[in-house]
């Protein structure tokens, strides 16, 4: 949602780079017609010691080189998406104005619209919409604002690790708004029907978007993901940290409680959120869907499921897209293709 250039070219081809706090994730779309190919997709471990740390960007800019040269596009122009754990989007208010004098404002005083100085953010906005009434859109005096962000020398250390893999970002925005990309490209269908809570569980983060005629109406996001899960393994079963990754991804059933355990704080707030939101735009929502990494794993969802008191389904992004030429791979790929909606949703804005 930051660091946008005005002019959006569309593509035949584009890829989208997903650089989370564990892998690294690309995707390559390609546009058949009315149609999207999901033309190749690479996945790698990222081992860097930090965001922020100078000293840990060359061992990034490897890995990001690393993961290019497995593509077999030559396009090196990407649209990037982060999991910043400075990242903030909120809702405001402004009187009616043009966007552009919003996002100026927000630059000049954050304080008084966002109540706190984020003036080391890079801040970018976008105007939440009512939908149509008798065919009649509405528009009040008063301007509802979606305003998303991360702090300066976060993203410009990315933006630097990119340029020196030989990358270069036509885009970067926060994975939370990709995954809202992804969805609304995928899902037409369900975007006008439903309104939609969609949950993007990371390795540390996780965003709960709340979507009404395919619009974002309100997005929170806490600092629990699958690590918080894997290090309370860790210390109930006493293990090393690659153990209790491991533990977690076999899912056996004596570690099953714990999991279940563990995902408490993660349950409350997507029911707290889902409560506010509810009442907030009294409105009820209809479908809940998860991504992410730890979406991957069917027994995670389904205790998440339990907790929240709603059923909440493995979302697929890459339902709709053709995929046939991946043949004997397409189980695979349908098994993690929950952890690549953020990358998909980051190409998809370039076809």
């Amino acid at each position: 949602m930051f660091l946008r250039r005005a002019k959006q070219t569309k593509r035949d081809v584009a890829v989208g780079l997903d650089l989370g706090t564990s892998q690294i994730k690309a995707a390559v779309l390609r546009r058949q017609g009315e149609s999207l190919q999901l033309a190749e997709y690479a996945i790698i471990p990222t081992t860097h010691t930090g965001v922020g740390r100078p000293e840990a960007q060359p061992q990034f800019a490897a890995q990001l080189q690393q993961l290019m040269s497995s593509l077999s596009v030559p396009e090196r122009r990407v649209s990037v998406t982060i999991s910043s754990d400075s990242a903030i989007v909120c809702e405001t208010e402004f009187p009616r104005m043009p966007l552009d004098e919003v996002k100026s404002a927000l630059k000049l005083n954050s304080t008084r619209y966002l109540r706190r100085d984020f003036s080391n953010y890079y801040l970018d906005a976008v105007e939440l919409t009512e939908p149509p009434v008798d065919g009649k859109e509405k528009k009040p005096q008063a301007m509802k604002v979606l305003v998303g962000g991360a702090n300066k020398e976060e993203v410009l250390w990315y933006r630097n690790a990119l340029l020196a893999a030989r990358i270069r970002p036509d885009v970067m925005e926060l994975s939370a708004v990709s995954v809202i990309n992804a969805f609304q490209v995928g899902n037409k269908e369900v975007c006008e029907k439903e309104v939609v809570v969609l949950v993007d569980i990371g390795a540390r983060s996780t965003s709960i978007n709340f979507l009404r005629h395919g619009q974002p109406l309100m997005t929170r996001i806490t600092h629990f993901g699958g690590s918080q899960i894997s290090e309370y393994l860790a210390q109930m079963l006493t293990l090393e940290a690659s153990a209790a990754e491991e533990e977690k991804l076999k899912m056996s059933d004596p570690v099953q409680p714990l999991v279940r355990s563990a995902i408490v704080p993660l349950a409350k707030e997507v029911r707290s959120s889902i409560d506010f939101f509810e009442r907030q735009h009294e409105c009820h929502v209809t479908k809940a869907f998860a991504c992410g990494g730890s979406a991957c794993a069917p027994v995670i969802i389904e205790f998440l499921s339990d907790q929240v008191g709603t059923r909440i389904e493995c979302w697929n992004p890459i339902q709709s897209f053709e995929t046939s030429h991946f043949n004997g791979d397409g189980a695979t790929l349908t098994a993690l293709a929950p952890s690549l909606a953020a990358a998909i949703g980051a190409a998809a804005i370039r076809v």
